[in-house]
């Protein structure tokens, strides 16, 4: 089995790999998100999403090879590096986590029954171990980036449902106040495309990304939680 660390400290992602039979190591990126669109501000909205993944895969690699302790020893063989950004994009702006009840009723309000897209940016990469046992290091042996895109169509909410889902907090935390995992499913008329995507992560984008790597996706699978 290779082992995934995933730098992200997103419930969802890891939920959705849980699920998916990989049991992620989580290591959480240390990204400046808003200095980053601050310095990329003619980049699209889905640019913007790839571009903040991979600066967060690059930050949690950086680390890794610098301190391989980072890793535990087992299991042996490759490791695969997983970094994600979701980003909802409404009428060509991007739609961050609102983190403010004020902020997710504007959201709710202008998205309601229409229709956006989902973009989630996606770095993976793979690294070989490198070194002695006494003496372990990493180094990296590729990397891949790609963004996958979905389109959601939402409900029109009225003013106590958009009361009601500010008050479960979910929408605080998650790209454009909107998540399918949760109470906001209910709120989501339709979708084209990947729905993992929509939850955060593209299981069959990242599939795609880690076989280009020389890794097949079912060695990653953690058979001793079947």
């Amino acid at each position: 089995m290779s082992a995934v660390i995933l730098a992200s400290g997103s419930p969802s992602r890891y939920t959705t790999l849980t699920s998916a039979g990989i049991t992620p190591q989580v290591i959480v990126s240390h990204v400046d998100e808003a200095a980053l669109q601050a310095a990329h501000p003619t980049a699209s909205v889905a640019e913007l999403a790839q571009l903040l993944a991979a600066a967060k895969g690059r930050e949690v690699l950086s680390r890794i090879i610098a301190d391989a302790a980072l890793l535990p020893a087992a299991p042996a063989g490759p490791r695969v590096l997983i970094a994600a950004d979701s980003i909802l994009e409404l009428d060509g702006t991007p739609v961050g986590k609102p983190h403010t009840p004020e902020r997710t009723r504007e959201v709710w309000q202008a998205m309601g029954g229409r229709t956006a897209q989902l973009h989630t940016g996606h770095f993976i990469a793979r690294l070989d171990p490198v070194g002695t046992p006494e003496q372990p290091a990493w180094q990296e042996a590729g990397s891949r980036t790609q963004t996958a895109s979905t389109t959601i169509h939402t409900a029109a909410l009225s003013d106590a449902e958009i009361d009601a889902y500010i008050s479960t907090a979910e929408p605080f935390d998650v790209a454009g106040a909107l998540t399918i995992d949760g109470f906001g499913g209910a709120f989501v008329t339709g979708i084209e495309g990947d729905h993992h995507n929509v939850i955060g992560l593209s299981l069959p984008l990242a599939r795609t990304l880690v076989g280009e790597l020389g890794v097949a996706w079912h060695q990653l699978w953690d058979m001793s939680t079947q």
